[in-house]
C-alpha cells in the first residue's frame, strides 16, 4: 500500500494506492468543533444531501444514476468524536479497471454535485424533500427511547454533566430539530461550507495525480481554513462518588457507571488503558467483570466497559435486577479492586494482546477501517498500525497496576427500577 498526499489551498487529499480491493472507496471528511446545535443541524443537513441534487431532484433518479455508475453507492455519516464532529460523505465504486468504459470523473462529477449542486427551489431546500428527511430523523431520535442501553448511558452523561458533548446525541436534538426551517438549513449549509476543515481520503489502484486533477476539477470549496480543533475533551473533574436513580418502565434496572480518567500520560492513553478496559470489562465473556456479573452469579444477561479515548472516561453499563443492585455493585468493584492488586496471569494479558493485534490486522482488509487509521494518525498523532501492534506488545501488569490508580469511579447511574 502507498500512502501520499497532495495539499490544496483549501482541503488535503489523502491517498492509499492498492490493488488489493475491487473497489474504491473515497470519503469526504468535514470537521466542526462539537455543539448539540451543530450535530442537529449536520445530521439533517448531510441527510437531505444525499437524498437528491439538483440535477436528479428525486431519491428515484439519483438511484437509478447510481445504477448506471455500475451500483456506485453514495450516503453520508454524522458522528462525534471527542470534540469534534464529523460529517462524512463516503462514496464506494467499481475499479474503473473492472468497467467497459471509463467513468471515474463521472462518478466524482457527481458526487461533488450533490455537495455543491443541492435541490433548491428558490433558493432553499426543496420543501418535500427537507420535512421527509427531518420526520425520517425525529423518528430516529425518538427511537432512542426503545433503547434501555443508550437511552440510560446518555442519560447518565446528562446528569453528570449535561453540557459536556459526552451527553449528545450522534442523532441530534429533538427541541432543535424542530425549529430547523429549509431556509436556516440554507444558511447552515453555506456557513459549513465556510468554516469546515476538509479532507478528501481515496483507497483503490489509482495514481494520486490522477485522482488530483480530477478532484481539483469539482471540488469548488473556497475558504482556506488555518484554524486548528482540539480532538480531546478536558478531564471529568475528580469527585466525590454520585449516586442517581431514575425511575422508567423498563423491565430491567439499567446501571452505568462513569469513571474518570486524570493524568493519564500518552503511551497509558494509547496502550495500556484499551488492554485495561478488554481485560476489566470489554474483552469477551473472560473479561472480569462478565465473569463476576454473568457466569458466577447470573445476575445479568450482559455487561460491558467502554474506554472513551478522547472523552478521557471509561464507563459500564448493564441490565439487572433491582434487587441485585448492592450485589452487582460490589462485584464490580471486587473485579476493580483485582486489577487494582494486579491478580492478572500473564496468560489473560496474552490473549486480550492477541484480540488486540488482531484486531489492528483486520483494518487491512476493511477501506472503511483504513480511512478511519489514516485520518487518525493525521490529527491525532496515532503511530502506524506496525508501531502501534509493537506497543501493545510491550504492555505489562505493572503498567496495568500503576493504571488501575489512576481511576476513578464518579458516578453510579441506575434507570428504571
Amino acid at each position: 500500500m502507498e500512502y501520499d498526499c497532495i495539499s490544496n489551498d483549501c482541503y488535503n487529499l489523502y491517498s492509499i494506492k492498492t490493488d488489493k480491493f475491487k473497489t474504491c472507496h473515497m470519503e469526504i471528511v468535514f470537521r466542526n468543533k462539537c455543539s448539540k446545535e451543530f450535530i442537529t443541524y449536520s445530521a439533517l443537513l448531510f441527510d437531505v444531501l444525499m437524498e437528491n441534487n439538483q440535477e436528479y431532484n428525486t431519491r428515484k433518479m439519483l438511484t437509478r444514476k447510481f445504477q448506471d455508475l455500475y451500483n456506485m453507492g453514495c450516503y453520508s455519516s454524522n458522528s462525534r468524536v471527542g470534540d469534534i464532529v464529523f460529517s462524512n460523505v463516503v462514496v464506494e465504486f467499481l475499479d474503473p479497471k473492472y468497467m467497459k468504459e471509463p467513468l471515474l470523473e463521472d462518478i466524482i462529477h457527481l458526487v461533488f454535485d450533490m455537495i455543491f449542486k443541492p435541490n433548491l427551489v428558490n433558493g432553499v431546500f426543496d420543501e418535500e424533500t427537507f420535512d421527509r428527511v427531518k420526520k425520517r430523523l425525529l423518528v430516529e431520535i425518538e427511537s432512542l427511547k426503545e433503547s434501555p442501553k443508550k437511552m440510560s448511558i446518555l442519560s447518565a452523561f446528562d446528569y453528570l454533566d449535561n453540557t459536556s458533548p459526552r451527553s449528545f446525541n450522534s442523532c441530534g436534538d429533538k427541541e432543535i430539530l424542530e425549529t430547523i426551517t429549509p431556509k436556516k438549513l440554507v444558511e447552515f449549509y453555506k456557513k459549513m461550507l465556510e468554516e469546515s476543515l476538509i479532507d478528501v481520503y481515496f483507497i483503490g489502484d489509482i495514481d494520486i495525480k490522477t485522482l488530483d486533477k480530477i478532484v481539483k476539477k469539482y471540488a469548488q470549496f473556497t475558504s482556506i481554513k488555518t484554524e486548528t480543533l482540539h480532538l480531546y475533551l478536558d478531564e471529568v473533574k475528580k469527585q466525590s462518588l454520585k449516586e442517581k436513580s431514575i425511575k422508567n418502565n423498563f423491565t430491567q434496572m439499567q446501571l452505568v457507571q462513569i469513571y474518570s480518567l486524570n493524568e493519564l500520560d500518552s503511551y497509558e492513553v494509547n496502550y495500556v488503558m484499551p488492554i485495561f478496559n478488554m481485560i476489566f470489562g470489554s474483552g469477551s465473556l473472560e473479561s472480569k467483570v462478565y465473569k463476576s456479573l454473568r457466569s458466577d452469579n447470573a445476575l445479568c444477561y450482559n455487561v460491558q466497559t467502554f474506554y472513551q479515548k478522547y472523552d478521557r472516561t471509561l464507563f459500564l453499563h448493564t441490565a439487572i435486577e433491582s434487587k441485585n443492585y448492592k450485589l452487582a455493585l460490589r462485584l464490580i468493584k471486587n473485579a476493580f479492586n483485582s486489577m487494582i492488586r494486579g491478580d492478572i496471569s500473564e496468560e489473560e494479558l496474552n490473549n486480550v494482546k492477541n484480540i488486540m493485534i488482531n484486531s489492528l490486522n483486520m483494518v487491512y482488509d476493511s477501506p472503511a477501517r483504513l480511512v478511519d487509521n489514516y485520518l487518525f494518525t493525521n490529527i491525532a498523532d496515532l503511530p502506524d498500525l506496525d508501531e502501534r501492534i509493537e506497543e501493545f506488545k510491550k504492555v505489562t501488569i505493572d503498567d496495568l497496576v500503576h493504571l488501575s490508580k489512576k481511576i476513578t469511579l464518579i458516578l453510579n447511574y441506575r434507570m428504571g427500577e
